[in-house]
């Protein structure tokens, strides 16, 4: 996993993030092919692989028999947002579908799936047989839906193999999503994740350490803030922890207050914003202030600060 991905509207740092959200999607009890944690985790892990949010993820991403199976929907939905390709539906009533598929406005194929294209594949006979007769048109719109996408944008879920539920012989509602979902083995060991330091918590320690500032400081400082430990403060006051240690170690190597702050903000705020590990940053920043050879970026946070 990256250091931040994110999925709907959130950011899913690392696996302490992933665990979280997956306790409370299973706790919820709102998924039926989802029970456990480790089963949630997976289905989110799928459709983030795919582009897809956690909740999206949950309702229309399946694991069948390991492999993740799409609902027609979230396959339609993928097309239109990728900006490159779009699709028009030409034809869609009770004896098939037809989806002409565009890449970059130009027509590049179509897909059909007809009345007859079911019969040959056994699917008015199977156990969609019922979801076929009462919502053939949805079913035809699925199947025209899921083929095109195969033949046509194979790299829009990043090489992974696009199938329907139905195509992976699952019975299925109208919108093409599993009802019968399959049952997991009583004798699989569920997934447990093994709890390790909180990030803020190690994030805190390696900066301090590396700052080589004092601990009691910290705890001092936590004690105002009615914390025992980082990880029970919103980021934007860990932020802050950060800041403090950061000034503490410079302040003796940078006379006016105001350089100090305009240094720390060039090399390690606006540089962490841009995606760079922070605490590579601060130790870049060290042995820039630590440099017996003011730089061009020196004279400027001087003028800076002057003004």
């Amino acid at each position: 996993m990256t250091d931040q991905q994110i999925t709907g509207g959130l950011a899913i740092r690392n696996i302490d993030d992933l665990s979280r959200l997956s306790n409370m999607l299973a706790k919820s009890g709102f998924f039926a092919d989802a029970k456990e944690a480790a089963q949630c985790g997976v289905k989110v892990l799928a459709g983030m692989e795919l582009g897809f949010g956690a909740l999206a993820s949950m309702v229309g991403v399946h694991i069948i028999n390991g492999k993740p199976s799409i609902g027609a929907n979230l396959m339609a939905a993928a097309v239109k947002r990728s900006g490159k390709y779009n699709y028009r539906i030409t034809r869609h009533d009770n004896d098939g579908c037809i989806i002409v598929f565009y890449e970059n406005g130009e027509v590049i194929g179509e897909s059909s799936f007809t009345k007859v294209d079911a019969q040959v594949a056994g699917a008015l006979d199977g156990k969609n047989a019922h979801t076929w007769k009462k919502f053939p048109r949805n079913m035809m719109f699925n199947r025209a839906m899921s083929n095109g996408v195969r033949w046509f944008y194979p790299d829009i879920f990043a090489g992974s193999v696009a199938y329907t539920p139905e195509e992976l012989d699952c019975e299925v509602d109208e919108e093409g999503n599993t009802v019968d979902i399959p049952v997991v083995s009583d004798q699989q060991p569920p997934l447990t994740v093994v709890q390790t330091v909180h990030p803020q918590d190690l994030r805190v320690k390696q900066i301090r350490m590396l700052l080589d500032y004092p601990l009691d400081l910290v705890m001092e400082w936590l004690k105002l803030q009615n914390a025992e430990r980082p990880s029970q403060l919103e980021a934007n006051k860990v932020d802050e922890l950060i800041k403090i240690m950061c000034l503490a170690w410079v302040s003796d190597k940078i006379d006016h207050p105001n350089h100090a702050k305009n240094s720390y903000h060039t090399h390690v705020t606006s540089v962490v914003i841009q995606g760079y590990e922070e605490l590579e940053a601060i130790k870049r920043w060290m042995q820039h202030v630590q440099s017996p050879r003011p730089t061009e970026v020196d004279v400027l946070e001087v003028n800076n600060g002057a003004r």
